[in-house]
């Protein structure tokens, strides 16, 4: 009886483990995970990248009147963000060694009036989403999410290829 027991503790167990690893790690717009922001209220993209043709990275702004910002806003609004295990470890600093073709870039995305659910308005860059070399990290509220998109490479280069035409 007692081996029975244990073994039904086990698989208790591990389906509750898998249960909240899928929970954790399931896949969210970045309005599903962040609900008080609406991507369409924004009111300017900024942010700067490099593509290894220069040492220095190139800042960019896209303003709400150019051909591409609706681009970017859907870009982002239709990727689903799947958080990566890796998050509930301590983070250390990234390192990568260039290689012919490597880029990375780094988004803001600017509010005006965001209103949020205890009653606090916010303004700004509220949200930033940083590619380095193909690792993606969401920056809000002051936390930070390691993740993955569907079809991420081909997505990263679908925002390189906007940001790019827009330098300071």
């Amino acid at each position: 009886m007692k081996k029975r027991m244990k073994a039904i503790f086990i698989a208790v167990a591990i389906f509750c483990m898998a249960a909240a690893v899928l929970a954790y790690t399931r896949p969210l717009t970045i309005e599903q995970r962040y609900p008080a922001l609406d991507l369409s209220q924004c009111t300017l993209i900024r942010g700067y990248f490099n593509d290894g043709t220069s040492v220095e990275a190139t800042n960019f702004t896209i303003a709400p009147d150019d051909p591409h910002f609706d681009e970017m806003i859907k870009l982002f609004q239709s990727a689903v963000f799947k958080t990566r295990l890796r998050n509930i470890f301590p983070q250390g600093s990234k390192t990568h060694l260039y290689e012919d073709g490597d880029f990375k870039w780094f988004v803001m995305f600017q509010f005006e009036d965001v209103l949020f659910p205890n009653g606090d308005m916010g303004n700004g860059d509220m949200l930033h989403i940083n590619n380095f070399f193909g690792d993606v990290d969401l920056f809000f509220d002051g936390k930070q999410v390691n993740c993955s998109v569907k079809n991420q490479e081909q997505w990263l280069k679908d925002v390189m290829s906007i940001i790019v035409q827009y330098p300071d």
